[in-house]
């Protein structure tokens, strides 16, 4: 995708300042003449207001000088980056275009040492054929890793335009407050200081409120959470002991079997310290497995089932399959997209549950597992790994706590979601787009909009009405909460098929008709394909359990 911004519109707008300047410099000049040659006592009213306008007009030279040099140095910095940008789109349409024809050669060559084994040829010949098809491949890598390279080239291109920007602002901020430092300004400052020092106070004590009415829904929610676990454990007990093979006692052990299971899974999680969160880098594997930027809310989920995908170790069978499957880290991406006013906006993908079975064979290191989704459903006040690692990413990311943010989860992800739309004030939560995710029951404010998909026959979704016995967690449709409730396009499957992320991605796709046009109208600002989108930068950000 080619940059944004036209560099030579730029420039002349920046020689339109320069002019300005030098106009508002030799008027200011004029006017201090007029001030100090004049010397008739007729004329000192017209002296002391020269001598003001001509102090305004300096001021005005410095912003506009100021601005101007920023403006020059920022469309050079653009120039540079659109003719990296472009000559890396070259690289990898070229690479790209070598690929093709490398991979349609390796089929043939693959077709052919085929076709010599059938035959029986002489082994000379069908050696010479295997070479042949080691040469292709090896040929189709080296262009698969230009293509790679070309476009880290475009997003390195993209990187250095943002920063020069930043740079630009930071020269036209420091020519602007250069130009205000007259004594009224000193004046009008500490007044300011005060109202600033009544504001800081009044913001203190309204985060404070904030933040006691977090905790207080938490604590509410896992109280409510923990009698509904406990009622089940009674009726199964109940159930258990009247079975004439189990009785009282074994059902009591049984029943205290479970219960234990569940407290050391919380605790498992809860107790142990923030993972140490940092930036992921992609392996080649993973990088092809990226099917690319969601382009608007119809394909937000898809990014959330890539996610799924990285931070796994894998190792090989001797006829290539998958031989053991480790979840290593926990892997989020955090995408940062910019409309054509400047307003920032954040998504943030989160992954669903990669490990299940930890109490038994030990943790291999993701932290969206079992213990986490536990701790997520039955115990809200007590945060999870999980949670506390998602906003420290968001917070190396740079997110800020007025910035619109939204959250994009599958499963277990969309659970993360929720909680953190529902019980926590430390960023601006402006959507929530989950599938397959209990969070009816979730107080997540009306101020956040809500798309959730539920697959008929999935049970996952209605976890929350089963912990709460039936009380709550009913499909919502309010005026910012939409609800996509349709039947799996792999039901035929089974559950594997019903509770999946790209069928549901696939059901978000055909029912995106269902979100009110002006809901969709807003989320889609979010992505790449707005009309309104600037530019994006997606990083990953990756950590282990303790």
């Amino acid at each position: 995708m080619a940059l944004p911004g036209n560099p030579t519109a730029l420039a002349e707008r920046a020689a339109t300042y320069q002019a300005s300047a030098s106009r508002i410099d030799r008027a200011a000049a004029d006017l201090r003449a007029l001030a100090y040659t004049s010397t008739a006592k007729s004329l000192d009213a017209i002296r002391q207001r020269s001598g003001e306008v001509a102090g305004t007009l300096s001021e005005a030279y410095g912003r506009y000088a100021g601005t101007a040099a920023a403006l020059v140095e920022y469309a050079a910095a653009l120039g540079d980056a659109h003719r990296r940008a472009d000559a890396a789109d070259a690289a990898e349409a070229t690479a790209e275009s070598y690929a093709g024809q490398a991979g349609s050669r390796l089929d043939a060559l693959t077709r052919r040492v085929q076709g010599l084994e059938d035959a029986a040829a002489p082994l000379g010949a069908i050696e010479a054929a295997e070479r042949e098809v080691a040469d292709a491949q090896r040929a189709a890598r080296r262009y698969d890793a230009a293509a790679s390279s070309a476009r880290d080239d475009h997003e390195a291109a993209r990187r250095e335009m943002e920063a020069a920007a930043q740079r630009a602002m930071s020269l036209i901020d420091s020519a602007i407050d250069a130009t205000n430092e007259s004594w009224l300004d000193h004046v009008g400052n500490f007044f300011a200081g005060v109202g600033s020092w009544l504001a800081d106070l009044g913001r203190w004590v309204g985060e404070f409120l904030h933040d006691l009415w977090d905790e207080l829904q938490r604590l509410v929610s896992t109280v409510l959470a923990l009698l509904g676990t406990i009622l089940i454990l009674v009726l199964v007990y109940a159930l258990l002991s009247l079975i004439p093979v189990i009785g009282p006692l074994i059902a009591a052990l049984v029943v205290g079997i479970l219960a234990g299971f569940l407290l050391g899974s919380i605790l498992s999680d809860v107790l142990k310290p923030t993972p140490k969160v940092g930036e992921y880098t992609r392996d080649e594997r993973e990088k092809r497995q990226d099917m690319g930027q969601p382009r608007d809310l119809s394909t937000a989920i898809k990014e959330a089932a890539y996610v799924d995908k990285l931070g796994h170790v894998y190792t090989y069978n001797e006829d290539g399959t998958v031989k053991t499957d480790v979840a290593n880290e926990s892997v989020i991406s955090v995408t940062k997209v910019v409309d054509a006013d400047g307003v920032v906006r954040w998504r943030v993908s989160l992954p669903s549950t990669q490990e299940w079975l930890s109490r038994f064979d030990g943790d291999q290191g993701a932290t969206n597992d079992l213990d986490s989704n536990l701790a997520l459903m039955l115990t809200p006040s007590l945060r999870s790994q999980y949670e506390r690692a998602v906003l420290d990413a968001m917070k190396q990311a740079g997110v800020g706590p007025e910035d619109p943010v939204m959250l994009v989860g599958f499963s277990q992800g969309g659970i993360m979601a929720g909680t953190l739309a529902a019980y926590n004030s430390d960023y601006n939560w402006s959507a929530v787009v989950v599938a397959g995710a209990p969070i009816d029951s979730m107080p997540i404010p009306s101020t956040t909009q809500v798309v959730s998909v539920q697959h008929d026959g999935d049970l996952v979704p209605r976890l929350d009405s089963i912990i709460s016995l039936g009380t709550g967690g009913y499909a919502q449709h309010r005026p910012n909460w939409t609800t996509i409730n349709e039947p799996s396009p792999l039901a035929a499957e089974g559950m594997g098929g019903i509770h999946n992320g790209a069928a549901y991605n696939s059901t978000l796709q055909s029912n995106i008709g269902q979100v009110p046009p002006s809901t969709r109208d807003d989320l889609d600002r979010y992505f790449i394909g707005d009309e309104n989108a600037y530019g994006y930068q997606e990083t990953y950000y990756s950590w282990q359990e303790k």
